[in-house]
């Protein structure tokens, strides 16, 4: 069990969420420990909220989702287990953040999907969480998996075997993606699938009239539609709707009148220099597109606005953006520094017209809360795109929390009401969202295996809804 101090710290988050009593912290560093651990919570009944950085911003942080959880810290376990350079693939524990990763495959054939968070953040927890990296959803990432279940048995999936090795997906069943987002288990160790390091990584770059937005998504999905010939993943991004009047808070250098088309192209030469003459004429249409640059990432140099973002198009992470947007000087300071920050993930159409009436409800309640917030269409396949709604406050302004949790309740139900369903929730709302979303026979089949693995609920009550 902890101190005093770091108990406090674990009860506090950049995004105000609603606090909750946290019973303690552990901080077990091995598998045994972990085991250990969960034994013990059988015999006393204590309920365990596992953590593996805690740096979930915007989204609760290392808060649990109800009251009187033990904490349970992974971070110190933070071995990777194994690196096969041949098929690319990383086994490693929750604890390996992504620097550490990024950092071992220097100079290999295989580079991470890095997020565009801090570079001290878990791998596993947010891609058990589904964010988004910079070439794919992270989901996509998670081959394998090791588990502690509530009766401290340990179980494999995915082709990841009991001795720690990848295989590969084998016969029978693959339970991997029942982990993805529930509370089964803890998890302590995933196998990572990587990212063929390319020949070229062309960073793309273009900041458009706001007006444009919605032709150009149009656009953008039909150039992804039709085949992109060279890999990545493209995102409209800091598109900012800000209320008539208030005291309305954004990131330094967001321009309201315009909108950012950003995302890595990977493969040989050529087959970038094709994807780039295929996208400007798929962005034809769209006014302003015209400005659209496509840089070598490796020739951006550190005075270059685009330098984190070609880090990151490289495989490396930085905590440059993050830290820049919430006006930090180490991320150690966001949970309790002055700015705050929710984020809201619905799934998200790229059709023009559906588009400008998302915008338009959205505006609404923007106005209605003058609180301003920041759009972001992260476009993870041919169908759809995953959306990121930033919304950032003042903290030492009274009432700027309270606004900025209205804005997202409201958002939320306006999202949902335009078909737009929740992809990833917060503490707040994790369990309405998967209500709200799922039916009946499914609901009762999730607490059925919930039930069956963990009759109980010991392990991470309330997260999604189980």
């Amino acid at each position: 069990m902890q101190d005093l101090e770091r108990l406090e710290l674990k009860s506090h988050d950049v995004g105000g969420h609603q606090p909750r009593s946290v019973a303690g912290i552990d901080a077990p560093r091995s598998l045994d420990e972990v085991r250990a651990l969960v034994r013990q919570s059988m015999r006393t009944g204590r309920r365990l909220y596992p953590i593996s950085t805690g740096k979930n911003w915007g989204m609760g942080s290392a808060v649990p989702v109800t009251d009187d959880n033990l904490v349970v810290d992974l971070s110190g376990m933070n071995r990777i287990r194994g690196l096969d350079l041949e098929a690319g693939y990383a086994v490693i524990e929750p604890g390996v953040t992504q620097a550490q990763l990024a950092e071992a495959l220097r100079d290999t054939p295989w580079m991470l999907n890095v997020t565009n968070s801090c570079a001290d953040t878990s791998v596993v927890g947010n891609a058990l969480d589904r964010g988004d990296g910079t070439f794919r959803s992270r989901v996509h990432d998670v081959a394998g998996l090791e588990a502690v279940l509530a009766d401290g048995s340990v179980v494999t999936t995915g082709g990841l075997d009991p001795a720690g090795r990848y295989h590969g997906r084998v016969a029978g069943p693959d339970l991997t993606p029942a982990f993805v987002q529930h509370n089964l288990g803890i998890v302590t160790a995933m196998a990572v699938a990587l990212v063929p390091r390319p020949q070229t990584v062309g960073l793309v770059h273009g900041r458009i009239p706001r007006a444009q937005v919605g032709v150009a998504l149009d656009a953008i999905a039909g150039f992804l539609r039709r085949g992109n010939p060279a890999d990545g993943m493209l995102r409209v991004r800091e598109l900012a709707l800000v209320p008539s009047h208030g005291d309305w808070f954004l990131p330094r250098g967001v321009d309201p009148d315009l909108f950012t088309i950003m995302g890595p192209l990977l493969g040989s030469d050529a087959a970038v220099e094709l994807a780039e003459e295929l996208l400007r004429k798929a962005l034809i249409e769209v006014e302003g597109a015209e400005a659209l640059r496509v840089v070598d990432a490796a020739e951006v140099g550190p005075d270059d606005p685009l330098y984190p973002r070609a880090l990151m198009s490289q495989g490396i992470p930085t905590c440059l953006g993050v830290r820049n947007a919430l006006r930090v000087a180490s991320c150690d300071q966001i949970d309790e520094g002055q700015t705050g920050f929710l984020a809201l993930m619905p799934l998200m159409p790229t059709h023009a017209r559906r588009t400008e009436h998302i915008l338009a409800a959205l505006q609404t309640a923007v106005d209605a809360h003058t609180t301003a917030l920041m759009v972001e269409w992260n476009l993870v396949s041919r169908h759809m795109a995953n959306g990121v709604i930033q919304i950032f406050f003042d903290r030492g302004v009274p009432d700027a929390p309270y606004r900025a949790h209205q804005l997202r309740n409201d958002g939320n139900c306006l999202l949902r009401g335009h078909g737009c369903a929740i992809y990833r929730s917060d503490i707040d709302h994790a369990a309405a969202d998967v209500w709200s979303e799922t039916s009946t026979a499914s609901l009762g089949m999730l607490h059925r295996l919930k039930t069956a693995l963990d009759p109980d609920g010991l392990l991470s009550p309330g997260r999604y809804g189980a």
